[in-house]
Parts: C-alpha cells; sequence; structure tokens
C-alpha cells in the first residue's frame, strides 16, 4: 500500500527569485511594450553605486534582463564583480571602465555615445563618467542565472578566477562600434564582443527597405542604435499585428514563436542590435546555431516568409 505523501505548507512555490532580488534591492522598475532608455527616471542603487532603474520590454526573452544606469560628470561606479554576463550600449555622454582581472592585471577601457563594451566575466570593473556624464544601459543573462541559482553570493561573491575566460573575453576585443561599416539589406551581422554568451546581433536597413519576416524561438531584446525604424510582428498570416516603433535608445522585446519584419521607410540609414543568450561564439540553442548558419540542426519554428507571400498590410507598411 503506497504511502500518503502530505504536502510541506511551508513549501512555495511558483516563486520568481529574480523578481524577488529585484524588489529586495528597491531598484526603480520600468515596464512597457517600448522604453525610451534616454528618458526614464533613474535613481540611487547602492549595489551599483550609481543611479539606475530595471527595465521590464513586454514581449522579452526569459533569459535576459536589462539595467539602465546614470552617471554625473566625473562620477564613479562602485567597483563591482559577478558572474553574469553583460553587454554595455552607452546611450549618451562618454567615460572609462577600471577592470581589474583575476590574476590582478588592470586595464582601461574608454567608450562614448553608441558604442558597445563588455567587461570579462568576474573581474572587477568601475565605471567613470567623462565630463558630459554618461548614462548606458547593461543586457545580462542575469534573470536566467538568478533563477538558475538562486543564490546573490554565488553570482556576485563567487571566488571563482575565470583566467581562460577572462583572457579570451580580452582578446576577442572588449569594445564594439554598432554604428562602423557598410551591411546590406536584410544581413544580420553578429559583433564579437568579449568572448560572451550574450548574443549581440546587428541589423542595417537601407532607406525604404525592409527584412524579410522570420519566425524565432525564444524572445529577444531590440535596441535601436542608429536612424528609426518600425517592427511588425504577429504569430500567423491571419493574427493582429503588433507595431513598435523604434530609434536610438528605444528598447522593446519581441516575443518567441513569432513572425518579425523590420522597416525603414525614413530616407536615412537605420540600425537596431537585437540581443538574445546565445552568440556566434556560443550559440548555447538550436535555434540560435541555426540562426548564424548551422545546416545540420532542426531549430523548430523556423520559417521566412517570402516577398511574394507577404501580408498586404505588410507590404504596403513603407508607403
Amino acid at each position: 500500500m503506497s504511502e500518503t505523501v502530505t504536502p510541506d505548507l511551508d513549501t512555495k512555490f511558483m516563486v520568481d527569485p529574480y523578481l524577488n532580488w529585484v524588489k529586495a534591492e528597491g531598484a526603480t522598475i520600468h515596464e512597457g511594450a517600448a522604453l525610451d532608455l534616454l528618458a526614464l527616471a533613474v535613481a540611487p542603487w547602492a549595489r551599483f553605486g550609481m543611479k539606475g532603474a530595471v527595465c521590464h520590454a513586454e514581449g522579452r526573452c526569459d533569459y535576459l534582463t536589462a539595467f539602465l544606469f546614470a552617471l554625473d560628470a566625473g562620477q564613479s561606479s562602485a567597483p563591482v564583480r559577478h558572474t553574469y554576463e553583460e553587454v554595455f550600449y552607452v546611450l549618451a555622454g562618454s567615460g572609462e571602465t577600471l577592470i581589474t582581472l583575476s590574476d590582478g592585471h588592470e586595464t582601461t577601457i574608454e567608450w562614448g555615445e553608441k558604442k558597445l563594451f563588455a567587461v570579462p566575466i568576474n573581474a572587477t570593473a568601475r565605471h567613470k563618467a567623462g565630463p558630459s556624464g554618461a548614462r548606458f544601459v547593461a543586457l545580462s543573462d542575469f534573470r536566467y542565472l538568478m533563477g538558475l541559482y538562486r543564490n546573490e553570493a554565488f553570482l556576485f561573491d563567487n571566488p571563482s578566477p575565470l583566467h581562460g575566460r577572462q583572457k579570451r573575453a580580452v582578446d576577442a576585443g572588449l569594445i564594439a562600434d554598432p554604428c562602423s561599416g557598410t551591411l546590406s539589406v536584410d544581413e544580420l551581422s553578429p559583433l564579437v564582443l568579449a568572448d560572451l554568451s550574450v548574443g549581440v546581433d546587428l541589423t542595417a536597413l537601407a532607406p525604404k527597405s525592409s527584412t524579410l519576416a522570420r519566425r524565432q524561438m525564444q524572445g529577444r531584446h531590440i535596441l535601436g542604435v542608429d536612424g528609426q525604424g518600425f517592427s511588425l510582428s504577429f504569430s500567423s498570416q491571419n493574427s493582429d499585428i503588433r507595431r513598435v516603433d523604434w530609434r536610438h535608445g528605444m528598447l522593446f522585446g519581441l516575443k518567441g514563436m513569432q513572425f518579425h519584419q523590420h522597416f525603414n521607410a525614413g530616407s536615412a540609414p537605420a540600425r537596431f542590435i537585437a540581443v538574445e543568450l546565445g552568440s556566434l561564439s556560443s550559440p548555447m540553442f538550436r535555434s540560435r546555431r541555426s540562426t548564424y548558419g548551422d545546416a545540420s540542426v532542426y531549430a523548430s519554428g523556423a520559417a521566412i516568409i517570402p516577398r511574394d507571400e507577404e501580408r498586404p498590410e505588410v507590404r504596403t507598411a513603407l508607403g
């Protein structure tokens, strides 16, 4: 005869360690379909020693989160070390970051508006703003790792030196410029930055052009970096269409298992970056391997709508 198991009434279910951590930090939280990172309010965030806010864009993936930070002219942040990976995008201003690797070696990187930079995993970093101050956003896999390990100390006080990962990060380069170079229409270009597992993919759109509609597995964060455009998303050829307009500094999320199509209706080139877990150096998932051209894997849900099969309202979106 089987034994009856009585549930422990003190056990908690459906806990979100990430959201609980955010609330415990007392951080400002912004939510919305599209978030203007240049205009959002920030408040002092003790852990990082600078003003900041948590940004939750609707449709974002469950793996990444966005922290917005701001430094006054000449101000320095607190030194912080952690085992989650993040990529920074500079929204305004300039500054520098002093990085101390696990072996004690120090290096300083300088950054300016519309630049991307990263800090090697578990290296100590301290940011300092230039004469005009600085505002930047950090997109990281903190949400996923906090849910996985459910331990703040493991992420912020982990003694593991990670020498190999840090060396590969430095060798790969800690700064990237998403506004340099030329790209053809509908070309996705992965940006190699610090050997991250967080992927940053750049798309450039010529005036009066659009990408093809593509369906993807997991959601992603989109951040406008140059020019302006808009993105449409829909789940099928007959479903409602969601539109989000973007420009430099606008952050929004694209849901997984939906078609996404991006447009530039203006007279100047436009660029945006898509940030997602899984990079060119470390794809993580079959769907990401497929995105980067690995034809040997089957990525469920992968699909592209040809031009001649586009919905009428999509064909006329450019005017």
